[in-house]
């Protein structure tokens, strides 16, 4: 019995010793995907063409766009996002404010602001202020692919910035 119980301890131990170095190993590694995930928002808000767009959205990503039915897949997205760049003088872009990634690291959400341009009938550049949540996924080679963005109009906001 004795044997028993030392082995069940030493088990223990060595469990609780190896769960310890994960924690710390998953510390590190959670801060190093948080930047990752944050420089790769950033990368997606300067990408111009339609192609590197798309790919920081993965095949089945979702966007929830104001006044817009759910849209599922690149084509659905596509077709929307060239509704949008048809505005005169359309620009959008943002800024991650806030990061957050699993335990696991393989998921994580930003929170960020954005500001998208268009012209109005008369010319004038408007500007919309957007608070925006995306989640992110990463996919089968460590990438991260947005799953799910929603945003919609915040008129509190005068800056993306701060």
């Amino acid at each position: 019995m004795r044997k028993l119980f030392l082995v069940v301890l030493a088990a223990f131990i060595g469990v609780s010793c190896a769960n310890e170095q994960t924690v710390k190993r998953t510390t590190a590694q959670k801060k190093q995907d948080e930047t990752s995930l944050m420089e790769t928002s950033r990368k997606w808000s300067a990408s111009f063409s339609t192609d590197s767009y798309f790919s920081f959205i993965g095949e089945e990503g979702i966007m929830m766009a104001p006044e817009q039915p759910l849209l599922q897949g690149h084509d659905k997205i596509r077709n929307v996002l060239a509704q949008f760049q048809a505005l005169p003088g359309f620009n959008v872009r943002w800024e991650p404010h806030e990061v957050f990634v699993s335990e696991s690291g393989d998921l994580g959400y930003t929170i960020d602001r954005m500001l998208v341009n268009f012209n109005d009938e008369k010319g004038n550049t408007v500007n919309q202020f957007q608070k925006v949540v995306s989640i992110w996924k990463k996919d089968k080679n460590g990438a991260w692919k947005m799953a799910v963005d929603i945003w919609n109009a915040d008129p509190s906001l005068t800056s993306i910035d701060k």
